[in-house]
C-alpha cells in the first residue's frame, strides 16, 4: 500500500490522532509524514487541528464539534469519563473517580475540561455535584461513525472489563 493511503485509512480509524503517533504507528519518518500530511490536507481528505507542540489530524469534512469530542476520545482519562457517563447517564465525582481509578485532582481537571468544552454539565447539588454529558445523542452517534467497536462494547455491557 502506498504511504499516502496509509497515512489517510490511519486517520480515517484514528480521528483525532496526533501527528507524532502516525510516525510511530506507520514508521514513516517526520520529513516524509510531514509531505504526505500537507498533500491530503490540500486535497481537503483530511483536517488539521495545530496548537502548540501538538498537531491533531481528522478526516475531511468532520465538523468542528464532532473533532472536540473525538480529540478527547483519544485521551485515556476523557474517554473513559465519557463512556461512563453515556453508560450511566449521571454520576458523582467520587463514582467517576472509583470507575477510572485516578486521583480526585486528576478527576477533578477533567471534569472541568469537559465541562469548559461543554461536553458535560454539572448539577450543583449536597453533597456532591452530578456530572451528565450535555448531548449524549450527538456523542454516541460520533462513536457509531467513528468508533464502531467501542459503542458496540457499550451495548454488549462490557465497559466495566475495559482496559481503556
Amino acid at each position: 500500500m502506498d504511504r499516502r493511503k496509509t497515512v489517510l485509512e490511519i486517520v480515517n480509524k484514528n480521528p483525532g490522532i496526533r501527528f507524532n503517533e502516525i510516525m510511530r504507528v506507520s514508521n514513516i519518518r517526520n520529513g516524509t509524514l510531514s509531505h504526505y500530511v500537507k498533500k491530503l490536507a490540500d486535497e481537503k481528505s483530511i483536517e488539521l487541528e495545530r496548537t502548540p507542540r501538538v498537531t491533531r489530524l481528522y478526516p475531511g469534512g468532520i465538523s468542528a464539534e464532532e473533532a472536540k469530542i473525538c480529540k478527547y476520545m483519544t485521551k485515556s482519562s476523557q474517554k473513559k469519563l465519557i463512556l461512563f457517563l453515556l453508560k450511566k447517564g449521571t454520576a458523582t465525582s467520587l463514582e467517576i473517580r472509583d470507575f477510572i481509578k485516578k486521583s480526585p485532582s486528576v478527576v477533578s481537571v477533567n471534569l472541568n475540561e469537559l465541562f469548559k468544552e461543554k461536553i458535560i454539565e454539572k448539577q450543583y447539588d449536597i453533597p456532591s455535584n452530578k456530572y451528565s454529558l450535555r448531548n449524549p445523542e450527538q456523542i454516541e452517534g460520533i462513536l457509531n461513525e467513528y468508533y464502531p467497536e467501542t459503542i458496540d462494547k457499550i451495548t454488549n455491557n462490557t465497559i466495566e472489563m475495559l482496559d481503556f
